[in-house]
């Protein structure tokens, strides 16, 4: 799977504790990554409550998330989402 740089903004987001992972999750520009990769299986969804995601599933992505740490949450958020830092 190829992930664009908001798709990498919700996975390393994924790493993040789970203050800073929803608040990222939950922001508009990034709602269509985070149903394209929760429908990819990369991040698990809370069952019953429809909140959406909780976190990055276990092993596939942790694993796609941990791939980026080449890259920084801070330094993509800062180039495609400057307004949110």
């Amino acid at each position: 799977m190829n992930f664009v740089p908001k798709d990498q903004i919700v996975l390393l987001a994924g790493l993040s504790d789970g203050d800073v992972r929803a608040r990222i999750w939950s922001l508009p520009e990034l709602r269509t990554s985070v149903r394209r990769l929760s429908a990819a299986g990369l991040l698990d969804v809370a069952t019953g409550n429809g909140s959406g995601p909780v976190a990055l599933s276990d092993p596939e992505g942790i694993a796609a998330a941990t791939r980026l740490r080449h890259i920084t949450l801070e330094d993509l958020m800062a180039e495609h989402l400057p307004e949110r830092c």
